[in-house]
């Protein structure tokens, strides 16, 4: 396949060379059948007998293989006359059709499936939903990534394109895109090329879309929440004071003049059993479970902290693999700690830095990071895991991007700081590669260490090359210890205890008591019992969403003699009963992992690299 698709974009060349007349896509999402979409689309002139039209078969920040052309149904090619040419589906998935006679080919049309529900034969892979396209018309809502519906002609890529969509009258489209005109039931948006269109997301719904100015940026918010949990103005005034502390991190201005987040809360079961965001170059996809607001409002927060330092990198800095993605055959580029690590380690480090929460947070963040990247292997350095996350082996590794990722950005800052005395930080390094490098020079991935220490210092290439791009476990203590922070590898403490239970989830996703086997005194005071389903905790209702901080308010502000009490629905004789258990608050002694404080003796030079790295204490 490499050979037959190298041969078709060698003839291309011609073809780029012409007028570059471009793809226009009409949708009517009014006519939606059964949760399919129609995609007719008016072509650019074709010179060549025979021609390929890809779906993608993969997309940047996926770093997953999702196959997009399997939702394609009844495809078909016109010529000039509207006569139908013939078009066969490839292999790669479903995601290539041939067609022959293509000389005359004007024009194609299919019905796109929605990625959010079963249908026959295609149940073994769901997708995560941020990804994919969710067409309800019965909600009068539409989740589109562009790139599950839209595809382009082998060899022309780069042609613009120019996209209607006809809407009912009620709803609006948010969207990152160029908004060519509009009216009460169509909207025409353009794209420079393929990349540009797959990188904006459009999400229709009933009107709940505000826009404010952020240093100089146009920040558009648009919800759709089903129960109206959550509206527009509240994300956007939770989130107001965060991507301010962003625009500051970055200099004071930033690198976009528009970005959209669109979030749509589900209030249905996730067939990928997963929530969260997909990143786009100006716009971030959500899909999170339609919860209490309060537990919403931490959510978005905490995701959106992430997404938007997308638009450094991989915006402006990024490698070849990415800059000209191949979306059939894909490769990879080595840097993942930078697109994914850094991005997430800028996430929590802006918060400490800008006064948004305090330094033992921060040190609380990271040694979650240092807890959850002990779960992965340590002897698969990351230049090679990134190179290989779409192979089998590899895939399960992903997920430590956002934990030893983000562990390689903090230890990298640190080193900046140590030996520029203060002067230089993770930021300033970004800021001199985007300069470097931009949105339109691609690196190359074998020279990015050596521009790094460049720009830098011997010692942080060999950082590098020897715990990134080598299996040289990362120097946490060492480097932590410039900026006066102890580490502990193993320490105890005393805390609230919980009753020595392992929780789990029952079959309708509700926390239950999975494991009583190591249950201490207070478990057995409070009468646990396996199988009981959490109903509320101190008053408190109890949910996968928001356990973690319902149990750590307990841990933080209960003091022992304290009576706890939690509710509980338990099967007895066939019947479910709600009981409610209690006890008073009782402390264990605990031996923990990754002991994080600040010196009390720490030097001059040490408080000199903290106050750099997080500011001064207060």
């Amino acid at each position: 396949m490499k050979k037959a698709v190298g041969f078709v974009l060698g003839i291309s060349v011609a073809v780029l060379t012409m007028a570059q007349e471009p793809y226009k896509v009409a949708i009517d999402l009014t006519k939606v059948k059964g949760d399919k979409v129609k995609v007719v689309i008016d072509l650019p002139g074709i010179s060549q007998n025979y021609i390929e039209y890809h779906m993608a078969r993969s997309v940047p920040g996926t770093y997953d293989i999702s196959n997009f052309g399997r939702f394609v149904k009844d495809f078909k090619a016109f010529d000039n006359a509207g006569e139908e040419l013939a078009s066969d589906p490839m292999g790669v998935g479903r995601n290539i059709y041939g067609i022959s006679n293509a000389s005359g080919l004007s024009r194609i049309s299919y019905w796109v499936e929605d990625t959010f529900d079963e249908f026959r034969g295609y149940n073994d892979h769901f997708l995560f939903e941020p990804q994919g396209s969710s067409f309800e018309k019965n909600r009068d809502v539409f989740l589109m990534n562009t790139f599950a519906m839209i595809g382009y002609i082998d060899g022309l890529k780069f042609n613009p394109y120019e996209i209607s969509i006809k809407h009912p009258e009620n709803i609006y489209g948010a969207t990152s895109l160029n908004r060519l005109s509009s009216t009460a039931d169509t909207d025409v948006f353009t794209a420079d090329n393929f990349n540009f269109l797959a990188d904006a997301p459009i999400m229709y719904c009933e009107p709940d879309t505000v826009t404010r100015e952020i240093a100089g940026a146009k920040i558009i918010v648009s919800v759709f929440s089903p129960n109206k949990m959550m509206s527009s103005n509240e994300v956007m005034d939770n989130i107001y004071d965060l991507m301010v502390a962003q625009s500051e991190y970055l200099g004071g201005e930033l690198p976009v003049d528009r970005y959209a987040y669109l979030i749509y809360l589900e209030d249905f079961y996730s067939l990928s059993e997963s929530w969260g965001a997909l990143e786009h170059s100006y716009s971030s996809m959500y899909t999170i479970p339609e919860e209490e607001a309060d537990e919403l409002a931490q959510m978005v927060r905490d995701i959106a902290a992430h997404e938007f330092f997308h638009i450094v990198t991989p915006l402006n800095i990024h490698s070849e693999e990415i800059h000209d993605f191949n979306y059939i055959d894909p490769e990879m580029s080595q840097h993942l700690w930078l697109y994914e690590g850094v991005t997430e380690y800028s996430s929590i480090h802006v918060q400490v830095k800008y006064d948004l929460y305090d330094h033992l947070t921060f040190l609380d963040a990271i040694r979650e990071k240092l807890l959850i990247a002990d779960e992965f292997p340590d002897e698969v350095s990351f230049t090679e895991m990134s190179k290989r996350i779409l192979e089998e082996e590899y895939a399960p590794l992903y997920e430590n991007v956002y934990y030893k990722g983000a562990l390689i950005g903090m230890c990298l800052d640190l080193y900046l700081l140590k030996h520029s005395n203060g002067e230089k930080d993770l930021q300033w390094l970004m800021r001199e590669l985007s300069k470097v490098y931009g949105k339109d020079k691609p690196f190359k991935d074998q020279d990015l260490f050596d521009k790094i220490e460049e720009l830098t210092y011997p010692e942080v290439g060999e950082f590098l090359r020897n715990h990134v791009g080598g299996s040289i476990p990362l120097p946490i203590y060492e480097a932590l210890s410039w900026a006066g922070v102890t580490y502990e590898p193993i320490y105890s403490t005393k805390v609230m205890t919980l009753g020595g239970i392992a929780l789990g989830l029952n079959g309708d996703q509700k926390l239950q008591i999975a494991d009583d086997s190591n249950v201490n005194d207070f478990g057995l005071e409070m009468g646990y019992q396996n199988g009981d389903v959490l109903v509320t905790f101190n008053g408190q209702k109890v949910s996968l969403i928001n356990a973690g901080e319902v149990f750590d308010d307990f841990i933080q502000n209960f003091a022992v003699g304290d009576t706890v009490e939690m509710v509980v629905n338990r099967h007895i004789e066939g019947n479910m009963v709600k009981l409610t258990l209690s006890a008073p608050a009782q402390k264990e002694e605990i031996f923990l992992e990754h002991g994080l404080s600040f010196s009390e003796d720490a030097t001059d030079d040490q408080l000199r690299i903290q106050k750099a790295w997080l500011k001064a204490k207060k």
